[in-house]
Order: C-alpha cells, then sequence, then structure tokens
C-alpha cells in the first residue's frame, strides 16, 4: 500500500448523536493534528434541525443531515462513502486525539506499506480523569487475536478507503460490537492491521449516548457478532466459552441494575462450571 511522495490524504469521518457536550473537544482535537484531514464529515445520525443548528457553528466540516437515526454504522459507511480522501480516520463525538495521532499513523503505513490499516493504543476518560490504558496488543492483529478481545476501537483506527469497502464497511444491522465484526472480517480478507502502541487516542467512558456503556445492547450486539461469525468461533477449541463467559461479565459490570447482576451472576456460573475460563 504505497504513498506516494509519502503524501497521504485523510478525511475524518465522525458520527453524530446528540453529542453537543463533547463535540467541540472532539473537533479541537482534530484541528490541532500536526498532521491535517484532507476534509472532516460529520453525519448527524437522525438528531434533526436542532444539531444542524448547533454545527453550524463550526467550521471547516462538512456535514451529512440522515434523516432517521440508523446508527453508528450507517452513519460512519455514509461519511465513507462521501468522502474524497483514499484514508479514513474515525473519531466519535465525545472521543479525543492526541496532537501527533494521524501523523504518528502516517509514519506507521510508510514504514510498514504492507499494511492497510492501523490502530492506535488507548487511554480511556472517565470523569474527566484518565483511568486505564491500553498498549499491549499485537503488532499485526491475527484471527486467533481476535478469539480473545475485538482489540480495535474505531477512534483509534485509520484504514485505506478501497480496503474498508472491499469488505463492505460497517455490518449496519449490528448496533453495537460493529467494530469487533469489522476487523474479524477485514482479516478473514487478509488485510493487515498494524498496532502503534502509543496512547494516541482518548475514549471517552461515561454514562451517557456511548452505545457500548449500555449492557443490553453491549450483550446483543456481542450475540449477533457470535452468530455471524460461528464458524470462525467454533474452530478453536474452547473460543465459543470463554467469548460468552467474558461478555457476561463485561456487560454485567456495567452498572448495579438487577439484570446486570443477573448478567455477572450466569459469568460467574459458568466459571464454576469451567474454572480455566478465569484466566480467558
Amino acid at each position: 500500500m504505497k504513498i506516494v511522495g509519502e503524501v497521504m490524504e485523510i478525511c475524518v469521518v465522525i458520527p453524530f448523536y446528540n453529542a453537543e457536550k463533547y463535540f467541540a473537544e472532539a473537533l479541537s482535537s482534530v484541528l490541532a493534528q500536526t498532521l491535517q484531514p484532507k476534509e472532516i464529515i460529520v453525519i448527524i445520525d437522525g438528531c434533526g434541525e436542532k444539531a444542524v443548528c448547533f454545527l453550524e457553528r463550526f467550521s471547516g466540516i462538512k456535514v451529512i443531515n440522515l434523516p432517521e437515526n440508523v446508527g453508528a454504522s450507517a452513519a460512519r459507511n455514509a461519511g465513507v462513502k462521501a468522502a474524497k480522501a483514499d484514508w479514513i480516520a474515525f473519531l466519535d463525538a465525545d472521543d479525543q486525539w492526541k496532537p501527533d495521532k494521524l501523523e504518528r499513523q502516517r509514519e506507521f503505513i510508510v514504514s510498514h506499506p504492507e499494511f492497510s490499516a492501523c490502530h492506535t493504543g488507548v487511554e480511556i476518560l472517565t470523569k474527566g480523569e484518565i483511568t486505564k490504558q491500553y498498549t499491549n496488543k499485537p503488532f499485526d492483529l491475527k484471527i486467533e487475536d481476535l478469539l480473545i478481545s475485538s482489540h480495535v476501537t474505531p477512534p483509534s483506527l485509520l484504514i485505506n478507503k478501497k480496503s474498508f469497502e472491499s469488505v463492505g464497511g460497517f455490518d449496519e444491522s449490528i448496533r453495537c460490537s460493529e467494530d469487533y465484526d469489522l476487523s474479524i472480517r477485514l482479516v478473514l480478507a487478509k488485510i493487515l492491521i498494524g498496532f502503534c502502541s502509543d496512547p494516541l487516542t482518548i475514549v471517552r467512558r461515561e454514562m451517557h449516548n456511548n452505545l457500548s456503556s449500555n449492557s443490553r445492547r453491549y450483550l446483543v450486539g456481542h450475540m449477533q457478532l457470535l452468530i455471524k461469525h460461528w464458524s470462525v468461533f467454533r474452530g478453536s477449541e474452547g473460543a465459543v466459552s470463554k467469548y460468552l463467559y467474558k461478555t457476561f461479565i463485561t456487560a454485567g459490570g456495567k452498572s448495579n441494575k438487577v439484570e446486570n447482576r443477573l448478567m455477572t451472576l450466569v459469568g460467574k456460573i459458568m466459571k464454576l462450571l469451567s474454572p480455566s475460563l478465569a484466566d480467558s
């Protein structure tokens, strides 16, 4: 995947759904990039005229207004379709980038032209503080890695547009875990995804509109993914039970509601029946 003269034209795709509270911070982190993108496309996901009026105050962005709420997958796909640049960087409207995020990813692709995508280390922002950091991930993502964890979060991903479109983009029928599904399909299609370990992406984890903070949607999305890629998980001994255990434990830990406690209980019962799951 050669970049002629080391020039990389990037389109930043930002889905927008009731994200007025944090959008200015997200956009500022894009405008502060040492490598400036060619275009910034914001897709309003069925929020109506209120969102249109809000976004009018920001310059340097192209706004696509979807008439109905179709979900992040369809919104991102619409943004990619409208993009003129050859490379796509996704950012959620409540997340942020470190100033050299795009530049470091360009350097990675130039140094490793066999890769068609690159993601970065991630910091988790909760209530204004960095609470976790994820920098220990596979350099070259393999299918066996994806049986353990999704690894790639959209705000950290830079991908060649043709490679993204070659696998059909995000699956619009999956409202949560769509990033996990995309990674599996890319790797199965032998599209190489590299990892830049520096934590250049800041992902906000608050109990607001973040889909991954909703335990029920998280559980449904993970079940959709397991059914869709059943043959992949079934082909590795123990992968299905480990996946289900992590899914129930993670979903259950998202709040103290009764249904969340039930999800956690299911995970604990699975561990009692199979103690080896504690190592997954």
